[in-house]
């Protein structure tokens, strides 16, 4: 059949560990930090773990009172999930745990305190104040923000975004 043994056993699948032998290390805390690429995995992966929760909360509310009480629930489910995780002994959100990543605070690499999460989370609430407005312009203006804090880690030293910076924390490989 092909070179195929059929009694050959199959090699185990590999831990979802990161390899950490080739990755730029920080120059404070001296962790493998997490790439671009694996950033953008962990936020899609936490994208599609929050979209229903969070269209349901959105809809509700401005459904019941009205778009900018829809647009806070969002975003107090969204900073419950965050907050919670990223302080956890772990540092992990599902889409961090996809990633192989954590997130550390950038001076210790030790654990994220409760108000590090806080302020990492509050910036990304921050950044989406234009949307509360329900104008083509406030979406354009959400859009751009999001793009610079998400593209930040592409030319920063300790591939931080802003968020990371205000919070002083690094994603680094699990």
């Amino acid at each position: 059949m092909c070179g195929h043994d059929a009694n050959a056993v199959s090699p185990a699948p590999a831990p979802l560990i990161a390899n950490t032998s080739k990755a730029k290390r920080d120059a404070v805390t001296g962790l493998p930090l997490g790439s671009w690429g694996r950033r953008l995995g962990a936020t899609l992966a936490d994208g599609f773990v929050l979209v229903i929760p969070l269209l349901f909360a959105e809809s509700f509310f401005t459904a019941v009172a009205g778009q900018l009480d829809g647009v806070l629930a969002g975003l107090v489910l969204q900073g419950l999930y965050m907050v919670r995780l990223v302080s956890g002994k772990n540092g992990q959100t599902v889409g961090n745990r996809v990633a192989a990543t954590r997130v550390v605070d950038a001076t210790t690499g030790g654990v994220v305190s409760v108000m590090q999460a806080f302020k990492r989370w509050g910036l990304i609430a921050l950044l989406a104040v234009p949307l509360v407005t329900g104008t083509t312009i406030g979406t354009e203006v959400y859009i751009l923000l999001t793009l610079v804090d998400c593209l930040w880690p592409l030319w920063d030293k300790r591939n931080q975004t802003l968020h990371d910076k205000v919070a002083n924390t690094l994603v680094v490989l699990k």
